[in-house]
């Protein structure tokens, strides 16, 4: 059965979306590549095109990330080409994926490296930030507001 996989490339992966192309071009594997603007689609045996995305994960595995496609490369009803230009359905939410993924990649190197967070201190953390951020008294507001403008027009 056929699978199409999109390769991820996060914004401080060590390769770009050139590269991973010429990569997967010369393993002479019976799959279709297509270049994107955040890194490949790789298309065909599923077995294959798991067993190549989890090898090229593995370079840098917490900054190339990867997922299933719902439709094949080339697909007339997703392909710019077919429908006379413009994004495709989903190219915004994969855009927005795509740039928290550094973040979420650096995140995923601090848990390797000191484990995960017992979810008692998230949740102490999160009461102490909901604490400090709660509202203030409009009377107490006012008179933040007051004073910051009494010293403007002081000056």
């Amino acid at each position: 059965m056929k699978k199409t996989k999109v390769i991820v490339l996060a914004e401080n992966a060590l390769t770009n979306p050139g590269k991973l192309t010429r990569y997967l071009n010369s393993l002479k594997q019976p799959i279709v590549v297509k270049e994107t603007c955040f890194g490949a689609y790789i298309e065909g045996e599923e077995e294959l095109v798991d067993k190549l995305a989890q090898d090229i994960r593995n370079f840098e595995k917490n900054r190339i990330f990867c997922k299933d496609r719902g439709y094949p490369i080339w697909d007339e009803r997703r392909c710019r080409a077919f429908r006379g230009g413009g994004p495709r359905e989903g190219f915004h939410q994969l855009e927005a994926e795509q740039a928290v993924l550094d973040k979420i990649g650096l995140a995923l190197d601090k848990i390797e490296k000191e484990g995960l967070t017992p979810m008692e201190e998230v949740l102490a953390k999160e009461r102490e930030l909901i604490k400090r951020e709660s509202k203030i008294p409009v009377e107490e507001f006012k008179n933040i507001v007051e004073k910051v403008l009494g010293s403007k027009n002081e000056a």
